[in-house]
């Protein structure tokens, strides 16, 4: 593979695992993106059924909707619905700030138009220790999608502590217009709200679009998750979609018998690595060999089950546990949600009530080489 073939996949890659990106938060791939944008934005548009927009400062990768919905696994810790109200007051309240914003100014804005009838929302109250906890939270989300550039290297520090000091102003940030009228996209909007994908693509492109993104997006993909038009279509183009894969981002396609999965060349291009060196994902992978050697892949696990499971993890490997995971049934939360995400873990509709799928198996007997101080930290952090 030359070189420019290598540059086109790291920078889709990139894209993927930050639809946001610039010379200042990427300047390693923002140019490649630059030079590649046309290649770029046809694999998006004809192969994912995405929109990529290339500015002069920024990209932007949007998932638009199909059927209602994008392929995406549940995530792991998903910000709160308030971190999320919180964020949008924010966002409209940075819109009518200076170009140099604080956290306190933003703060006191959405106090202001959260009070507004119109908005038909929960107060927000920053003299509460827990609002202003969220606030903080829903700034860092506005920075991750690069609507607020901080203007200093020490922001993070300074937003946190503005949680636990009144008399602070918090971090200082630049308000990027351009971005910030970028968060709410026409199409994708438009698409949400319809239900469908601009009017919707032909039954071909439909199953062909439906199935790369899930090869693309999905940690592994079953075939009994695929539609009837999606595994036709893998039927008859197995191959010329392995090979889009593979060109776009230089992985290896794996399959079994039960599905396919794209596994990334380096753990720095998935979003979920798994596991990693923290306490919470030791114990959630100790959770989930309990489960796969006392039931199987593939069985159904009851809450009581999941909970007997965490209990015995906890109990073998007390030494093991960080603060957070000692605490009432973090343990079974913490590998609920986790093993949900990674979907290893999946919900059967029914109440409380999960199937560990096929993909569990691989996870089987992992051997605990060494338990140290470095992991508490790791998982304290």
């Amino acid at each position: 593979m030359n070189r420019e073939a290598a540059d086109r996949q790291r920078a889709f890659t990139a894209l993927l695992r930050s639809p946001v990106l610039d010379r200042r938060t990427h300047p390693e791939t923002w140019p490649l993106v630059r030079v590649h944008r046309a290649t770029l934005g046809e694999w998006f548009a004809q192969r994912l059924g995405y929109r990529l927009v290339v500015t002069d400062s920024a990209a932007r990768l949007f998932r638009l909707p199909v059927d209602g919905a994008v392929v995406a696994p549940r995530r792991f810790r998903p910000p709160t619905r308030r971190v999320l109200v919180l964020a949008i007051l924010a966002a409209a309240a940075a819109e009518d700030a200076e170009d140099i914003t604080t956290t306190q100014d933003l703060s006191d804005r959405v106090r202001v138009l959260s009070t507004h009838e119109d908005v038909e929302l929960a107060h927000y109250d920053p003299d509460r220790f827990a609002e202003r906890t969220l606030f903080v939270k829903a700034v860092q989300l506005l920075v991750s999608v690069g609507a607020l550039r901080p203007t200093g290297h020490d922001a993070e520090d300074q937003r946190e502590g503005w949680a636990h000091r009144r008399d602070a102003i918090g971090g200082a940030y630049e308000v990027r217009r351009e971005l910030l009228l970028r968060l709410v996209d026409p199409a994708s909007l438009r698409a949400a709200l319809t239900g469908g994908h601009d009017g919707g693509p032909p039954h071909e492109a439909a199953a062909r679009i439906g199935l790369m993104r899930k090869l693309v997006e999905l940690p592994v993909v079953l075939h009994e998750d695929l539609t009837d038009a999606e595994r036709l279509y893998l039927t008859g183009q197995r191959h010329r979609v392995l090979t889009w894969c593979v060109e776009m981002t230089g992985w290896v396609v794996e399959q079994r018998a039960e599905g396919m999965a794209l596994i990334a060349a380096d753990e720095a291009d998935t979003d979920l690595p798994f596991p990693k060196l923290r306490a919470a994902d030791f114990a959630a992978l100790m959770v989930l060999d309990e489960l796969v050697r006392t039931y199987g892949a593939g069985s159904v696990i009851s809450a009581d089950e999941l909970g007997s499971a965490a209990n015995e993890v906890r109990e073998r490997h007390s030494k093991a546990m960080t603060n957070d995971l000692r605490v009432g049934n973090a343990v079974e939360s913490t590998a609920r949600d986790l093993l949900g995400a990674l979907d290893l873990l999946r919900p059967t509709g029914a109440p409380d009530k999960w199937r560990l799928t096929a993909a569990a198996a691989r996870y089987r007997d992992p051997r605990v080489v060494a338990v140290n101080a470095r992991l508490d930290e790791e998982g304290e952090g």
